[in-house]
């Protein structure tokens, strides 16, 4: 083969190497343009059949399939307002199976005495795995607990198939405070 040949089929291999790489990320930025949506009934229909683990309700806001860098700064910027946030959330294997851990930080005026949301499963690498039976990322969780105004709090629930993740965010979703206001995002 002639050394030229050689020169332009490795110009070629190299050109669309970038070009590969470049058209991926503006698909997955596109993709990634809408990071939230809203679960549609037919999904939640899917997501509770049988045994499976509690699923958000039709119409809550979830966030879509990501690395969990990007899940970070959505869910960041998505819960910015809130009275009480998920500061840490990790799926853990127990010797009663698996649990989600979310700890609740109380950023409102009132003392929290329910607290309720979505956590979302990531694998070890940061990409997004399944929480529920179906294959769904994420997995509804509630608890009664009483939380302080600027404390935090650790929350348990037991899961059945989260085998895949490890890591995990969460969003707060609904609260009932001891004095009896609630809120609930829209």
């Amino acid at each position: 083969m002639k050394p030229i040949a050689i020169i332009i089929a490795a110009a070629a291999l190299l050109i669309g190497l970038i070009v590969g790489f470049f058209v991926g990320r503006v698909m997955l930025e596109r993709q990634w343009s809408q990071p939230m949506g809203a679960i549609d009934p037919k999904a939640e229909r899917k997501a509770s059949t049988g045994d499976a683990d509690p699923t958000p309700a039709a119409g809550t806001k979830v966030l879509g399939k990501m690395p969990i860098t990007r899940g970070r700064m959505v869910l960041k910027e998505f819960t910015a307002k809130d009275k009480a946030v998920a500061d840490v959330a990790a799926v853990g294997s127990g010797d009663e199976g698996l649990e989600l851990h979310v700890v609740v930080e109380n950023k409102g005026a009132c003392e929290l005495s329910d607290v309720s949301g979505v956590a979302y499963g990531f694998d070890a690498y940061g990409r997004s795995a399944a929480m529920n039976k179906s294959g769904e990322h994420y997995v509804a969780f509630s608890a009664k607990t009483e939380i302080k105004p600027g404390e935090k709090k650790m929350v348990a629930q037991k899961l059945k198939f989260a085998q895949a993740s490890t890591l995990a965010l969460a969003q707060i979703d609904a609260t009932a405070c001891k004095d009896g206001s609630k809120w609930k995002r829209n």
